[in-house]
C-alpha cells in the first residue's frame, strides 16, 4: 500500500473482490496488507478485516 488509504474502502474493495482472486501471490499479498490494516485501523472495523482475511487464509490453505 502507498500514500493514505481509507480503512473503509480498502475493506469494501476487497470484500468485493473476493470471490475473483485467485491467484496465490495475489492473494497473500492482500493477506498481508490486510494484517497490516488490522494493526492500525480502528478496533469498531477490526471484525470486518478479520472476517477478509479468514476467507483468504481459507483459500490459501492457512490454517487459523
Amino acid at each position: 500500500m502507498s500514500g493514505p488509504v481509507d480503512p473503509h474502502l480498502y475493506l469494501q474493495q476487497i470484500a468485493v473482490r473476493m470471490k475473483d482472486l485467485t491467484d496465490r501471490r495475489e492473494m497473500e499479498t492482500v493477506l498481508d496488507e490486510l494484517e497490516y490494516l488490522y494493526d492500525i485501523i480502528d478496533p469498531a472495523m477490526q471484525d470486518g478485516a478479520e472476517a477478509l482475511m479468514s476467507q483468504l487464509r481459507k483459500k490459501l490453505g492457512i490454517a487459523a
